[in-house]
C-alpha cells in the first residue's frame, strides 16, 4: 500500500459576508477535490486537543498520529531539528520572528516577508550582540528564525505574532517569572533595526514558541512504514525528522501562493517508488488566511486543485494499492486572521475505499468518520 497525505494548511474557514455567507472552500472551483470526495469518504478531525491552542505544531502532530498531550514539547524544538540544531537536554529553543511594529501595532508578523539576505544580516548581528551570552541565533527561512538558550529553564508565556496582526502589542509581550530575561534580549537587539537599510522592513524581533527537545516514536516503529516529508516550513520538516522520515528538497518552494505546486506533487509521487508514505504540506492557504486575503486564499486552493491533484490522482493510480488523505491542520479564517480550533473536513480516497454519499469537498461534508481525538486519524488512514 502507498500512502499520500496532502496537508492544506489553514484551508478551512468560516462563512464570509463578502461571499454571501459561503466559505472559501464552497466558493473555490475545485473539481478534482470534489472528485476525490465523490469517489472516497469524508469526515471530520478535531486536531486541537481540549485546552491546547490551535497551532500548526499541535495540529500537525495530530495529523501525523502523535497525541499532542503526550508528545508536544513546544514548536521551536521541532524547527531546530529541521535546520540541524542539536538541542541539549536542558536547552530551550524559541522561534525568533522578524516583525514590523508601527505605532505599537503589529503591522506584519513576517516583516513583510523579509528576504533571506536581510534575515541573514540580522542573525549575524544578533550573534555579535550576544556572543558573550549562552544564547545563539540561527537562520531559518525569511522571517522564521530560531533562538537557543543553553542550559536554562524558562517560566514564560508567549504569544504567536500571527495571532495579533493589526493589534496593539504591548499586552502581548512575554509574561511569567522569566519574562524580563526575554524582554532584555528584545531591548538589546533594538539598535540593529534603527536606521538601517540592511534589515528590510523589519523593526524588531519577536520571541515565542518556547520548548525543549522532543522524543517521538518513528513511523517505522508505529506503522512499519518508510516515508518522506515535503514542506517549505521548518516546523513540518522538524516533525518529519523526529518521525524518522526523509526530507525531500524541492526547488522553488516558498510557503506562499507562488510556490512550486507542480514540483511538490511530482516529487511526492516519485518518492513512493521506493517509500511507503509521503506527507506533502502546503502553507499558502494559511498565509492568505493570516493576511485576511480572500482572493489569495481562493487562488491557493484552486492552484492546488488545478496543478497538484491531476498529478497526484494519475500518479497514485499507477500503484496497485494506494490511499490519499486530504485535510487542513486547522482553519485560518480570513476575517479573524488567526487559527481557530474548529474541526476540519478531510477526504480519504484510494484503491480500497468504497464511496460514501458526498459529492463535494467543503466544511459541510456529511461525515463517514469523526475523530474527537484527532491523532487517531493516522492509524485509521493507514491501518483502517
Amino acid at each position: 500500500m502507498k500512502y499520500l497525505v496532502l496537508l492544506t494548511d489553514g484551508l478551512s474557514d468560516r462563512p464570509i459576508d463578502k461571499l454571501d455567507g459561503k466559505t472559501i472552500m464552497e466558493v473555490a472551483k475545485t473539481p478534482n477535490l470534489d472528485r476525490l470526495a465523490k469517489e472516497g469518504i469524508a469526515g471530520f478531525i478535531h486536531t486541537t486537543p481540549e485546552g491546547m491552542p490551535p497551532g500548526s505544531d499541535i495540529c500537525n502532530l495530530s495529523i501525523f498520529g502523535y497525541d499532542p498531550r503526550k508528545y508536544y514539547t513546544g514548536r521551536s524544538p521541532l524547527e531546530a531539528l529541521s535546520i540541524g540544531v542539536d538541542l541539549g537536554k536542558n536547552d530551550i529553543a524559541m522561534r525568533c520572528n522578524f516583525v514590523t511594529i508601527k505605532d505599537d501595532v503589529m503591522e506584519s508578523f513576517s516583516a513583510h516577508h523579509i528576504s533571506n539576505e536581510n534575515g541573514k544580516y540580522i542573525i549575524d548581528e544578533l550573534n555579535k550582540v550576544f556572543k558573550d551570552d549562552d544564547i545563539m541565533f540561527y537562520q531559518g527561512v525569511s522571517y522564521r528564525n530560531l533562538m537557543v538558550v543553553k542550559d536554562r529553564s524558562l517560566d514564560i508565556v508567549t504569544t504567536p505574532p500571527h495571532d495579533i496582526t493589526d493589534q496593539v502589542v504591548l499586552s502581548h509581550f512575554p509574561k511569567g517569572k522569566d519574562a524580563d530575561f526575554l524582554l532584555d534580549i528584545i531591548e538589546r537587539s533594538k539598535p540593529i533595526f534603527e536606521s538601517n537599510g540592511k534589515v528590510g522592513k523589519a523593526s524588531s524581533i519577536w520571541l515565542w514558541g518556547e520548548g525543549s527537545r522532543p522524543e517521538l516514536p518513528t513511523y517505522k516503529d508505529m506503522f512499519n512504514l518508510t516515508g518522506s516529508v515535503i514542506s517549505a516550513v521548518d516546523l513540518l520538516r522538524g516533525i518529519g525528522i523526529s518521525a524518522g522520515l526523509d526530507i525531500i528538497e524541492v526547488p522553488d518552494i516558498t510557503g506562499l501562493v507562488d510556490t512550486n505546486f507542480k514540483g511538490k506533487a511530482e516529487y511526492g509521487i516519485a518518492s513512493l517508488k521506493d517509500k511507503d508514505y509521503v506527507f506533502i504540506h502546503l502553507e499558502a492557504p494559511d498565509e492568505a488566511g493570516h493576511l485576511g486575503d480572500i482572493d489569495m486564499k481562493i487562488k491557493s486552493i484552486e492552484l492546488i486543485d488545478e496543478i497538484m491533484l491531476p498529478i497526484i490522482i494519475d500518479g497514485m493510480k499507477k500503484f496497485k494499492d494506494y490511499r490519499v488523505m486530504v485535510t487542513p491542520d486547522h482553519p485560518t479564517p480570513v476575517e479573524l486572521k488567526t487559527h481557530v480550533n474548529d474541526k476540519v473536513p478531510a477526504i480519504i480516497w484510494g484503491s480500497d475505499i468504497k464511496p460514501d454519499e458526498n459529492i463535494s469537498y467543503d466544511e459541510k461534508v456529511k461525515p463517514s468518520f469523526e475523530f474527537k481525538d484527532g491523532y487517531k486519524v493516522a492509524e485509521f488512514f493507514i491501518k483502517g
